[in-house]
């Protein structure tokens, strides 16, 4: 037993020498690997590990992008499996993820099965090399006063917007996606600022998506002078993605000269559910104006329709007279610009007023709405002095208005804080008409321009109303009482002595007349 203890204590010091020299080795291994473990954690932060329970006990892997993407999906739309989001089309895979899940070293590093490898192969096929040209987050819009729609403002801002916002005017408009074409017209007029709404329910947000990217591509003007704001009905909210326009990413080459057959093409892909309820869908046009307005960042505002082709050179006439001291001195002026109707014949537009007048001569021109809604330029009396003055450049300003009629409604240029189209008229009447009015019981005076106008492809006519749209007016008529009470109380005048012409009027109760073809009800 007295020499047992010297023993022990010689194991004891063999035992801790062993164990340094173990540490210094394994020190040195792991010096010489830093790179091998350096790219094994970048795969498993390229990885997110799925719910086990989802997945009967395997291990899943996820790829998640290096940067938030935003599908336009509710969160019970989204997906929620790899593979399914990996054939979504717009998914932006960052180049630095692909390039850290590499298939060798997938194998070296964790047990996934050949699926998973597929998948990944997949992904190098889908990543977008253009960035997206319209942004849209649906968490990130901006609900109405009626908490009935959404509105996402400069989804796409033009490129040369900053500049081109210190001109004095700027253009106004909206329109659905299917009228959408018309922006490539509408620009043949216009060099200065467009601020543009468009409405864009369900799959429609995706058609948008693409036919903003293409013409954005194929028309430099559309790219630096247009700034895009989306709406989106709360009841059906925009899809952002929709797997049947695979095939119509920006990326694809297409004809710039067929952007209206590129347009058709892209509409055809709704579904026959969309069209049950998207015919008749009462269209918020007053919201879709006041979002366009707003989106403007010049003294003065024009909000006419898409639709509207504009005279040559309109653009820098009105930019000169805006810019006078009579035009930005009067805070309550709004000028007129007559618009008129061209015959569906009629190929080439009106290049000057003197073209427009032989036009009207010959029938193949006519003021606006004249014969389907002929109070809607009558205070403007086009025929009887309107269209009597001879042009004359140096002359800008026509004549006053001297008496308002009711449901007069003018395009018309005047100062942004003009007042706001009230938002409650949905669809169709009582829209533009009940906005002049309000100017009209706020006291602004009206005065038409006597050389610029603008022009409407095609005769309008009742052939063309159907019975959904005469009911829309109908509803919106038994609104007006109502708007036109408020109006005189906020104002505390009625010029028009529209309090006591209300019984008369029987808003209410007008029926409104319609097509009664079959062909109009749909």
């Amino acid at each position: 037993m007295v020499f047992a203890r010297p023993r022990c204590w010689h194991l004891a010091f063999l035992t801790t020498v062993f164990n340094v020299l173990l540490w210094l080795m394994l020190m040195m291994n792991s010096g010489t690997s830093v790179q091998d473990a350096h790219s094994e954690k970048r795969i498993l932060l390229s990885y997110e590990y799925s719910d086990h329970k989802n997945t009967g006990g395997e291990l899943t892997l996820e790829p998640v992008p290096s940067e938030p993407v935003y599908t336009g999906l509710s969160s019970r739309q989204e997906l929620s499996t790899s593979a399914e989001r990996i054939n979504k089309p717009d998914i932006l895979v960052s180049q630095e993820n692909v390039a850290a899940i590499d298939e060798t070293k997938v194998d070296n590093t964790l047990a996934i099965d050949k699926k998973d490898v597929d998948i990944v192969a997949e992904t190098k096929q889908i990543i977008s090399k253009d960035p997206p040209v319209v942004k849209f987050n649906s968490n990130e819009g901006v609900l109405d006063k009626y908490r009935l729609f959404k509105k996402h403002t400069f989804a796409k801002t033009g490129s040369n917007w900053d500049q081109l916002s210190k001109n004095k005017i700027c253009l106004g408009s909206q329109t659905s996606v299917d009228r959408l074409y018309h922006l490539v017209d509408i620009l043949t007029g216009w060099t200065g600022p467009l601020s543009l709404s468009v409405f864009v329910p369900d799959i429609e947000l995706a058609i948008a998506k693409r036919y903003i990217a293409f013409l954005s591509k194929c028309f430099p003007n559309i790219d630096e002078q247009v700034s895009f704001h989306l709406i989106e009905p709360v009841d059906h909210p925009g899809v952002f993605q929709h797997y049947t326009l695979d095939e119509f990413d920006t990326a694809q080459q297409l004809d710039c000269g067929e952007y209206k057959t590129f347009l058709t093409q892209l509409l055809a892909y709704r579904p026959a559910e969309f069209h049950e309820w998207r015919t008749s869908y009462a269209y918020p046009q007053n919201l879709l104006r006041n979002v366009a307005k707003a989106g403007c960042q010049t003294e003065f505002t024009y909000v006419p329709d898409i639709d509207m082709v504009l005279s040559p050179g309109m653009d820098q006439r009105l930019e000169a007279l805006m810019d006078t001291q009579e035009v930005s001195s009067c805070d309550k002026c709004a000028y007129v610009i007559p618009t008129y109707e061209i015959a569906d014949d009629i190929k080439k537009f009106p290049d000057n007023k003197n073209q427009l007048l032989s036009m009207v001569k010959n029938k193949t021109a006519r003021a606006f709405h004249s014969k389907l809604f002929n109070i809607n330029q009558k205070s403007s009396m086009l025929s009887e002095k309107w269209e009597k003055l001879e042009e004359n450049p140096g002359q800008e300003i026509g004549y006053k208005v001297d008496k308002y009629i009711f449901k007069y409604e003018p395009l018309y240029v005047a100062k942004a804080n003009s007042p706001e189209f009230d938002e409650r008229f949905i669809g169709f009447g009582m829209t533009r008409n009940t906005q002049v009015y309000e100017m009209y019981v706020a006291g602004y005076e009206f005065y038409v321009l006597a050389n610029i106008f603008t022009n409407h492809a095609g005769f309008q006519s009742l052939s063309n109303r159907p019975n959904w749209r005469a009911k829309q007016q109908e509803q919106n008529n038994a609104k007006f009482d109502e708007f036109a009470k408020e109006l005189t109380a906020h104002y505390g005048r009625d010029p028009y002595n529209m309090i006591e012409k209300l019984p008369k009027m029987n808003l209410k109760n007008i029926h409104v007349a319609y097509s009664k073809t079959k062909k109009s009800k749909t």
